[in-house]
């Protein structure tokens, strides 16, 4: 291994020799251009390395001091060789941490792009699933579980409570099914039947949309 010492240091620390371990260096002096002399027996130096703690723990401690961790830290965070980000202080605005997962697809049908896609996020102590695509639809399995609403091929049970309900009413009231079905009422021209009917479908309609991306039940 060569080394060049530059003037005016007259120490170079060689690391990663065991206390007390004996070793032969030779020295010769190195003109501005690069020239030097031959080399001469009496270039040899022989010498030990310290068993001094105190000099070993000085020597680590300048060590620490003059690596690009240390600075980095002062700097406020540095990146390690394997990728890892080292923060000294962080602030965080409201004091909100988020993490989020993207899947995105790009398909082309009959010549005309098409995006789909899903997003995973946790952001403070909220989970949140967003879907991108032109169609919606959802296959329900023998046995499947949306949040608090448990739905079997052979009956479904969803438990709300009341401002659910609430909402759930208001969606109702304000669609365009129980306008019509309220002027119907009004004018007396459906049957009973009718009613019962569409009142149904206007029930339904309401909760597949809130149970959709961006609905009343989606996000509770």
């Amino acid at each position: 291994m060569k080394e060049r010492i530059f003037w005016p240091a007259t120490v170079c620390l060689i690391s990663g020799l065991k206390a007390g371990e004996r070793l032969q260096v030779r020295l010769r002096p190195i003109a501005e251009d690069g020239s030097a002399r031959d080399w001469r027996a009496s270039d040899w130096v022989e010498g030990v390395s310290s068993v001094d703690v105190g000099e070993i723990v000085e020597a680590l401690d300048e060590e620490i001091r003059n690596s690009c961790a240390l600075h980095g830290l002062k700097g406020g965070w540095f990146v390690d060789k394997t990728g890892k980000a080292y923060i000294h202080e962080a602030l965080i605005g409201d004091g909100v941490v988020s993490q989020n997962y993207s899947v995105k697809l790009n398909v082309a049908g009959k010549g005309k792009p098409h995006e789909a896609g899903m997003t995973l996020g946790v952001e403070g102590e909220h989970s949140k699933v967003e879907f991108l695509a032109d169609r919606f639809k959802v296959h329900e399995a023998a046995s499947s579980i949306i949040e608090n609403a448990v739905a079997t091929s052979a009956k479904t049970k969803i438990r709300l409570g009341d401002e659910m309900k609430q909402a759930i009413i208001d969606a109702v009231r304000e669609s365009d099914l129980f306008a019509s079905l309220q002027a119907k009422i009004d004018a007396q021209t459906a049957s009973v039947v009718g009613l019962q009917q569409a009142m149904h479908e206007a029930v339904n309609d309401a909760l597949l949309n809130a149970l959709k991306p961006g609905g009343l039940l989606y996000k509770r």
